[in-house]
């Protein structure tokens, strides 16, 4: 994905969850294109992503709605996959994991040790994180061979933020996107130790740690962002008039 997409996509993630872009509220490509001073292509792609991470559902021809959501209920979903994901590591273990699999794991694990090295958290970076991640828990998931527990962590993914490829990076300055990502790497190769040494108990446990730090920093943006939010609304009108939505670059 190109920068000008990226920073596109970071800027209405960021503004969908300070509520600056309300639950319920109809967001067009050309409205969002004229507003941030870009083409409605980089538009285009980042309501695409936005739409995968559930913040938004709809279509390019139609527009697009901004979905509503809680902070609570999204942690919560995060609770609830780390039970479902705990229970595919072990039983694909107890199942034998095969060489197709086990390779597609060992992918991941690779990439995500050759981002932490490089020391690197661009855009490209990111998007390349996220779709490791993604093929890592799919991967077990899958494996596990268990259809009811593929259609309920189906389910859970279609929830805002809630998908293994939903990972929010965010521009804010507090937010150490590298040092997250190298938390999430180091418990990956944690699971990987416990899978290669067929120790369903132990991968089972270490997926629910897995869960439980990723809701952790998660909550931790979320709520940074609701802040945010909550300071913009206390600003006087006239303002809040005089704030327009920008991203560098044509």
């Amino acid at each position: 994905m190109s920068t000008r997409g990226e920073a596109v996509t970071l800027k209405l993630r960021e503004m969908i969850v300070a509520r600056e872009l309300p639950p319920g509220s109809r967001v067009t490509e050309r409205d969002l294109a004229a507003a941030l001073g870009v083409s409605r292509t980089p538009v285009r792609v980042a309501l695409g992503i936005l739409e995968a991470e559930g913040l938004v559902s709809g279509s390019p021809n139609k527009g697009f709605i901004v979905n509503d959501f809680s902070i609570d209920d999204i942690l919560s979903a995060f609770d609830v996959r780390g039970a479902l994901e705990g229970l595919a590591a072990s039983t694909a273990i107890e199942r034998g994991l095969s060489p197709d699999a086990l390779e597609k794991l060992e992918a991941c694990v690779r990439e995500g040790d050759a981002l932490v090295r490089s020391g690197l958290c661009g855009a490209d970076d990111m998007r390349r994180w996220s779709l490791a991640n993604e093929t890592f828990h799919r991967t077990l998931i899958e494996a596990a061979g268990l259809p009811t527990l593929e259609k309920v962590h189906a389910f859970m993914s279609r929830m805002p933020l809630v998908a293994p490829v939903a990972i929010m990076f965010t521009s804010d300055k507090r937010d150490d996107a590298h040092a997250r990502m190298c938390d999430a790497h180091s418990d990956h190769m944690h699971i990987m130790d416990a899978i290669r040494q067929g120790q369903s108990a132990r991968a089972d446990f270490l997926m629910r740690e897995h869960m439980h730090r990723s809701r952790e920093h998660l909550g931790r943006l979320l709520n940074m962002g609701a802040k945010a939010g909550a300071q913009t609304d206390r600003e006087p009108a006239k303002r809040r008039r005089k704030v327009k939505m920008a991203v560098d670059g044509d």
